[in-house]
């Protein structure tokens, strides 16, 4: 009797998923405008700068978002019309709001700063999704 096809597991994806962040977290720390608000600490609050650095919030925030991302593509089942597309704007959704967040009650960065490190959030979201979605379809 033949198997069922199976993509790829639950360690995987969670490994892809952290490659894309961090690859993500790496360009915005390279490219102005692009830095996640996680990243734009120089705008915390001192006893937060004085605890924390990029190099260690950068492995822990997509540690993090990576964790939530494995969550976030079982939410649309294989075969949905578009997945990529849908598991995306679930990143995308997510990202917001506790970019967003963390921004809104952290920092006081220049709204420029932060709307630019949210929308390039858009292409990192879409990256993870494409990924992790052409991983996880069975072949």
């Amino acid at each position: 009797m033949e198997q069922p096809k199976r993509g790829a597991g639950a360690l995987l994806l969670l490994v892809t998923a952290l490659a894309v962040n961090l690859a993500f977290d790496g360009l915005g720390a390279l490219v102005p405008g692009a830095a996640p608000p996680h990243l734009l600490l120089r705008y915390a609050p001192e006893f937060v700068r004085d605890m924390l650095s990029t190099a260690a919030v950068s492995p822990a925030a997509a540690f993090v978002l990576s964790l939530i991302d494995l969550l976030l593509l079982g939410v649309v089942p294989p075969g949905t019309p578009r997945r990529t597309w849908v598991v995306a704007a679930w990143f995308f959704g997510f990202w917001l709001l506790a970019e967003g967040l963390l921004a809104l009650v952290w920092l006081s960065a220049p709204a420029g700063e932060v709307l630019a490190g949210l929308a390039f959030g858009a292409a990192r979201c879409l990256a993870a999704a494409w990924a992790m979605v052409r991983l996880s379809t069975p072949s």
